[in-house]
């Protein structure tokens, strides 16, 4: 009777594994796709933080008005990594558009520079995150450039 049932029991490790295959491989897409967006993210923060220390040290007015120049610069900064506006963009789809410059003015002598970015992330698995994301980094810093009369 015993030696049946072991007979019987062919098999049933491959049926464990196919009930339980769909849950191990969405974990790991889903862990995937979790570390992608991660990433992205980072990479946005520092690109962020990259154009608001550029930002903060360049020129200002008293009335806390940036120069369109300067606000041009620091767009390029976070998007390519340089002024000059050349190269890849630092990821893909990412445009100067994307990114915002924002004066905060407390007092004549103390100023601060809002930088921030709204990427669209767009996961590779659309039933891990059926959407697309908005990240939206954004960096404050203290003004400690030049203040100049408007």
């Amino acid at each position: 009777m015993i030696a049946n049932l072991r007979k019987n029991e062919r098999g049933v490790e491959l049926v464990e594994f196919a009930l339980v295959l769909p849950f191990l491989l969405l974990c790991c897409v889903g862990m995937i796709e979790f570390g992608r967006a991660y990433f992205t993210y980072n990479i946005l923060t520092k690109a962020v933080r990259d154009g608001a220390r550029f930002a903060s040290a360049d020129r200002i007015s008293t009335t806390g008005v940036i120069p369109s120049g300067t606000v041009t610069n620091v767009q390029r900064v976070v998007v390519y990594g340089n002024t000059t506006g050349t190269g890849t963009p630092k990821l893909v789809g990412l445009s100067t558009a994307q990114v915002s410059v924002t004066p905060d003015r407390v007092s004549v002598s103390e100023q601060y520079i809002t930088v921030g970015v709204a990427y669209s992330y767009a996961p590779l698995s659309r039933m891990i995150m059926p959407a697309s994301i908005t990240l939206s980094p954004t960096v404050k810093m203290r003004f400690v450039g030049i203040i100049a009369a408007p």
